[in-house]
């Protein structure tokens, strides 16, 4: 047969993904997008105009390398948690503004880091020393402004190193040593700063974590010789589903959110504290025939929550899957909503 008859009955994108699984079986993994205008009364209210399904991603640069993701690829075939990301800027609040606390809470899911002004490295009398951080109007929350980055500047290219945990950010160093004018990174962990030449803090953000960065990396499993030779081109046997979750350190709720949790944010916006709650409806309903039986329900999970403060906006991913027989022509009819 041809393609399956795809009903969308609701207000919202429906995209329907053909993927398999960590086994190679064959799934339809239906996923719904809904975008919503952030209310200045504290509700949320459906955008007339609906974000499609971003399926190649979009980076904040040009360079692959040296660029995060501002929007991940959306074609994971499951997550089992909500990650929330917040894409935007940190604001200042005065005229003088030089470091300023940026927090993001969202039900029981908290965090805040710390946004400094431009400053770098310099020697004085024998001895490393930062500069003071100057003034700033904005920021914006990006892992390029975080701690991290490659150092490529031994004369022995065997030496060049990255912080694994962020290759683009800034302020990382290694075998090749002090260099005059380094940058600091803008973004850090209030908990742990940098206090000296050489110290590693854990890179700090609200956005989204390259699946090739540590630790998300290390949870896709281990492709060594034995995985060539016995497993490959399945995944590891020891991937972990947890891979597939793309959101900061704390902003990966222990489950799936219910879509009404309250959001507060503070420094993300020049308008003052951000204060809402997620709209509050109910998953979508979505059945999908088979050419070989009735319809079946596929449960859809609130899986990504992605909060725009610039543009008023919070954008609400829910997913499901079924495993087929064989592949997409197992797929009669698809429908979503009522």
């Amino acid at each position: 047969m041809g393609h399956p008859n795809i009903e969308n009955k609701t207000p919202f994108v429906l995209e329907t993904l053909f993927l398999v699984d960590e086994e190679f079986r064959p799934l339809v993994v239906p996923v719904v997008k809904a975008t919503f205008v952030i209310g200045r009364d504290g509700g949320c209210t459906r955008a007339d105009q609906q974000i499609p399904l971003n399926l190649g991603g979009q980076l904040w640069g040009e360079e692959p390398e040296k660029s995060s993701y501002k929007y991940e690829p959306e074609v994971a075939f499951v997550k089992p948690a909500t990650d929330v990301v917040l894409v935007g800027h940190a604001y200042a609040d005065r005229a003088d503004t030089k470091e300023l606390r940026v927090a993001l809470r969202v039900g029981s899911l908290t965090k805040e880091v710390l946004v400094l002004g431009e400053r770098i490295w310099f020697k004085t009398l024998g001895s490393i020393s930062m500069t003071k951080p100057v003034r700033f109007e904005k920021i914006p929350l990006i892992y390029e402004r975080a701690f991290g980055g490659w150092d490529r500047d031994h004369a022995d290219t065997r030496k060049h190193a990255c912080e694994q945990r962020n290759p683009v950010g800034t302020g990382f160093r290694g075998a090749g040593g002090f260099v005059e004018g380094i940058r600091l990174p803008n973004i850090e962990d209030p908990r742990a700063p940098i206090k000296g030449f050489g110290d590693r803090p854990a890179p700090a953000g609200f956005g989204f974590v390259s699946p090739h960065w540590q630790p998300r990396v290390a949870l896709a499993g281990t492709f060594d010789e034995a995985w060539k030779k016995d497993r490959s081109p399945l995944l590891p046997k020891n991937f972990d589903r947890k891979h597939l979750n793309a959101a900061s350190p704390g902003l990966i709720a222990p489950g799936y959110l219910r879509g009404d949790e309250k959001v507060a944010a503070v420094g993300v916006s020049p308008e003052g504290p951000l204060s809402f709650s997620l709209p509050g409806i109910a998953p979508p309903a979505v059945q999908v025939t088979l050419t070989d039986g009735p319809a079946k329900p596929v449960p859809m999970a609130l899986d990504t929550v992605i909060i725009e403060p610039d543009d008023r906006r919070v954008m609400l991913l829910w997913r499901g899957n079924l495993v087929l027989r064989t592949g997409p022509h197992d797929v009669r009819e698809i429908v979503a909503g009522a």
